[in-house]
């Protein structure tokens, strides 16, 4: 197939109107996808109680298959998570591959193999048959080397492809006496870590904590959080906000100094890389791609998982070293300027044409 007409991609995933990092990159690649290239998106997910869930599920995934049987589709591009996700993407896989489309799987989720491994072994057979696709994008080697003995994927058909970011053409300078912004955006769980964060926040020395401005952002019932913090006594150093939009998240990031996203399990979460981008100091765990993306001491902090005691000793240090801060933020930002999503939605385009085989 020539250039003559544009490339039909069908894109399947939460919508991008909800909250996390998938919807977030689905903005990205919504924006910044090049102008041979026309999306048919259809959102298989949506926040909301069971059945707006359901219905957004049903919307979506039949949209899909109606578009495929309807209509001349190239490629087909799957958004997954874990759970559920499966299920409507492997639906909507079947019929791509009965109707001749190209199929690629985009693997997000921090816990999917995790998951998978406590399937019943037939469970394990069907994730497999309904995960067929021609191409498997991961976000790093140690994800590649799980898809690929979990889903039996061979080494030509796995692609490893970071997550994209906004790229601010500028920053605010960060320097002065005041105090220190640091934030976590994320949902608000146990599993992301802002626990960690209140447990870390109480071990610090009172002139420390003192110059200390924690933002908690993030979906999912604040109460928890809070009555950990009102338990903690550190109401004075934390706060709580909602779910941010993107201007909103920008104008934190601009004032802030620090990222915290001491995370039990990740990908490679978009909020890091936004952070990077803003040239916020990054202190994270060394889980998912973290560990590749980081470098520890030069351009962000790493520390151990659910390790309040680490986690306090590190933001102890930022909190007293302005110049280290600020140095570790500037090298951060432009570690990321890779990541850029101009760049990405031009690199993912070029695995839709190779696939689709056309030629520009």
């Amino acid at each position: 197939m020539t250039a003559s007409r544009r490339l039909q991609v069908l894109v399947a995933g939460s919508s991008a109107r909800t909250y996390g990092g998938i919807p977030a990159m689905q903005r990205l690649l919504e924006k910044w996808v090049p102008d041979d290239v026309e999306l048919h998106v259809h959102a298989t997910f949506t926040e909301g109680g069971a059945a707006t869930r359901l219905r957004q599920s049903v919307v979506g995934v039949g949209g899909a298959v109606l578009s495929l049987l309807t209509r001349r589709i190239d490629v087909v591009h799957v958004n997954l998570s874990k759970k559920a996700s499966v299920l409507r993407k492997g639906v909507i896989l079947a019929v791509a591959r009965a109707r001749g489309a190209a199929t690629v799987v985009h693997a997000h989720a921090g816990l999917f193999l995790d998951w998978f491994d406590g399937l019943p072994r037939p469970a394990q057979r069907l994730v497999r048959r309904l995960l067929v696709a021609d191409r498997v994008i991961v976000l790093n080697e140690e994800v590649r080397d799980g898809y690929a003995r979990r889903l039996g994927v061979p080494a030509e058909r796995m692609v490893m492809m970071t997550n994209p970011v906004e790229w601010p053409a500028t920053v605010p300078a960060r320097d002065g006496d005041g105090p220190v912004v640091a934030a976590f955006l994320g949902a608000l769980r146990e599993k992301k870590g802002v626990f960690d964060i209140v447990r870390a926040v109480a071990l610090l020395p009172a002139e420390q904590r003192e110059r200390l401005r924690v933002v908690a952002a993030g979906h999912e019932d604040p109460a928890p959080l809070r009555a950990a913090i009102r338990e903690a006594g550190v109401g004075d150093a934390i706060e709580v906000s909602g779910y941010l939009g993107p201007d909103e998240r920008d104008a934190l990031l601009a004032r802030a100094q620090i990222l915290l996203l001491p995370s039990h399990a990740e990908g490679l979460p978009m909020s890091v890389l936004e952070a990077m981008a803003w040239g916020l100091t990054p202190v994270v765990t060394p889980v998912g791609g973290l560990p590749a993306l980081i470098r520890d001491g030069d351009t962000g902090v790493l520390v151990p998982v659910a390790d309040a005691e680490a986690l306090a000793t590190a933001l102890g240090k930022l909190l007293v070293d302005d110049t280290c801060r600020h140095a570790i933020g500037a090298r951060a930002r432009e570690d990321v300027r890779g990541y850029a999503a101009d760049a990405w939605a031009a690199r993912l385009a070029d695995l839709w044409r190779s696939l689709a085989g056309v030629t520009v």
